[in-house]
């Protein structure tokens, strides 16, 4: 299998666990899933901030074309989605991807970075907050960290502490004293391990904290077997700073690709 499409699938598996969440979870929120071959649709129908709802992963065991989207956009409208993102690798788009979009009203929007770093010696980030597994006792307080950095809607708190004990997924953290005060998620899927969830309280930036819990990820995931480490963060304009970018590179990650995020909305 090309790395390309480990690494997409990888992610695409990332997202496919929150549709293992408990019945009431999935039910709150209106969370469904379907696999179509090897790629997935998940859809929450309560998706305020547009984010979680996406399609991953298409592209490698079949062509894209105008079918395929039918049938993908028509999973979406049939679990209430209001919009659905595309995940799609670059060498995955088809030459006339331009007018299938406009067939099926899907437009461009940002664009992504694709990191990865092969298995290799990981140097420890230094830092004076402690490094760490989160116990599940605290996944509730790991979960509402995230709430409170990204902006999302409180409802979703219990489908992110669901996450933190999802098939494969190890939630870590860094603390002041007893304070949860910095998160992050490792998710092994197969060869590849996915890091996600990577928040720290505002005044609590600026000590090494997303280092220092991206290189004990990344430690972790060499030592389980994992041969590639992988994750995702905003392109950066010309001269701006993205310091999760930063962070990946200062622990030997290298871009793979670059990836536009395509969008359908009802």
């Amino acid at each position: 299998m090309e790395l390309t499409e480990r690494l997409e699938r990888a992610e695409g598996e990332m997202i496919w666990a929150l549709t293992q969440s408990p019945p009431d979870v999935l039910d709150a929120l209106g969370v469904s899933g379907q696999r179509i071959g090897k790629g997935i649709v998940v859809v929450l129908r309560d998706d305020s901030m547009d984010y979680w709802s996406r399609a991953s992963g298409f592209g490698f065991d079949c062509p894209i074309d105008s079918a395929l989207l039918g049938e993908i956009l028509d999973v979406a409208r049939a679990a209430g989605g209001h919009a659905l993102n595309f995940h799609l690798a670059p060498e995955v788009l088809p030459a006339d991807w331009v007018d299938l979009c406009a067939e099926h009203g899907i437009v461009a929007g940002g664009t992504w970075v694709k990191a990865v770093r092969e298995a290799g010696p990981v140097d420890a980030v230094p830092t004076d907050l402690r490094i760490g597994i989160v116990d599940p006792s605290e996944a509730a307080v790991w979960a509402a960290t995230q709430i409170e950095v990204f902006g999302m809607p409180a409802e979703q708190t219990d489908l992110i502490t669901a996450f933190a004990s999802a098939p494969g997924c190890t939630p870590y953290g860094a603390w002041d004293g007893d304070k949860l005060v910095a998160t992050g998620g490792l998710v092994e899927v197969g060869e590849v391990g996915e890091c996600v969830s990577g928040t720290t309280l505002p005044a609590y930036r600026g000590r090494g904290a997303q280092s220092a819990i991206l290189a004990r990820r990344v430690s972790d995931a060499f030592a389980a077997g994992c041969r590639w480490v992988a994750s995702e963060t905003g392109k950066p304009g010309p001269g701006e700073h993205n310091s999760s970018l930063a962070n990946m590179e200062r622990v030997g990650f290298k871009i793979a690709y670059d990836r536009t995020i395509y969008r359908w909305t009802a």
